[in-house]
């Protein structure tokens, strides 16, 4: 079974280059840098399946006015953040393509400390 799951992501890896090949601009997004503060509300967005301003505000101690503005540069960055109202509240969340392209290659190189701390306390 390890293995078949080897080659299976070294399958889905070789996708990923051919997809890129064949559709330049999203190559664009191995260029995406974020501040140390943008990392973290990218890896509370990473690790749930979805949250609100104030969810992500409490969890990381920002102002929700400072989440905002972080959400903001994400999504001009690049990052496919995507939004839906769920029970009258707007939440955000990352498209699960970029999710996994992330998993598989940092491409937003994600400083690994940031990373470990949200890890290590589960939303």
């Amino acid at each position: 079974m390890a293995e078949l799951d080897a080659k299976i992501n070294k399958i889905s890896e070789r996708l990923d280059e051919l997809e890129l090949a064949v559709n330049p601009h999203k190559s664009e997004q191995m260029d995406i840098k974020l501040s140390p503060r943008e990392q973290e509300v990218f890896m509370i967005l990473y690790l749930s399946r979805g949250k609100s301003i104030q969810d992500v505000s409490k969890r990381l101690g920002f102002t929700q006015d400072r989440v905002n503005l972080y959400l903001m540069n994400l999504m001009s960055k690049g990052v496919p953040v995507k939004k839906e109202i769920v029970d009258d509240v707007l939440v955000f969340s990352l498209e699960s393509e970029f999710k996994d392209l992330q998993a598989r290659r940092n491409i937003l190189e994600i400083d690994p400390r940031i990373a470990k701390t949200l890890s290590m306390h589960k939303m």
